[in-house]
């Protein structure tokens, strides 16, 4: 593990969810939902520490039964709707800096994201590390999506025409197949050096790509359907 530093995986897991209460600890596939991060962090090669952020205690003694590793809770007023993840993550560094335990990279799981594996983690770890150029590279997973996606349009408020928002030429159907490639982030999987950290998203930022199945992120119970199933009988040929 030492030849890529130490490695911090904070897996942030906020009690607050107005779409499915208390998600982190609904169970999916016979386990709490946090408990898949938590597992594929501890069976990372790389990550020397897995540390559950949260603003709950049962969420954090359901964690802990996992393996993770919970050294304080999240102070109240970061655990608000409005809340910054980038500030949640800094007071965890400054926490840790003061305890004498500091990273050389921070790695952000979303526990709504059960079918993110080790080796999803893993391969991403690589991928950042075999291309990274400078200390402000930063790498987030990303999920393909129909290119069309830069077809979309907009209404103007005064006039109430349409407008693209993109630089593409609708009317040129034949142009369809040379449109670029478009990927959306798929909040599995977040990485970035902890000094100077200031977010993940920048002009040096990296993609890992991720299948559309692995990349299936919680926030309704259909979601967590979708998962359960999956987890238990594997994705379902069309």
């Amino acid at each position: 593990m030492a030849q890529y530093g130490k490695i911090l995986a904070i897996i942030a897991a906020r009690e607050g969810s107005k779409g499915l209460p208390q998600k982190n600890v609904l169970d999916c596939a016979g386990k709490p939902l946090i408990a898949w991060t938590v597992e594929a962090a501890l069976q990372s090669k790389y990550i020397n520490q897995t540390l559950v952020n949260t603003d709950s205690q049962a969420i954090a003694d359901v964690a802990e039964q996992f393996g993770a590793w919970i050294p304080f809770l999240r102070p109240a007023e970061l655990a608000q709707d409005e809340s910054s993840i980038i500030d949640v993550i800094n007071d965890v560094i400054m926490r840790l800096k003061i305890s004498k335990q500091q990273f050389d990279y921070v790695m952000l799981l979303q526990p709504t994201s059960p079918l993110r594996t080790a080796k999803h983690i893993d391969e991403a770890i690589e991928k950042y590390f075999s291309t990274k150029m400078s200390d402000k590279d930063t790498l987030i997973s990303v999920t393909k999506v129909d290119s069309k996606a830069l077809w979309v349009l907009g209404e103007d408020d005064d006039s109430g025409y349409i407008f693209n928002h993109f630089d593409v030429n609708l009317s040129d159907n034949s142009r369809r197949q040379a449109l670029p490639d478009c990927y959306v982030p798929n909040g599995a999987i977040y990485l970035a050096r902890v000094d100077g950290f200031q977010g993940f998203y920048g002009k040096q930022t990296r993609s890992y790509l991720m299948d559309e199945i692995s990349s299936l992120d919680i926030d309704y119970q259909a979601d967590l359907d979708r998962a359960d199933d999956y987890l238990r009988n594997g994705p379902r040929s069309k």
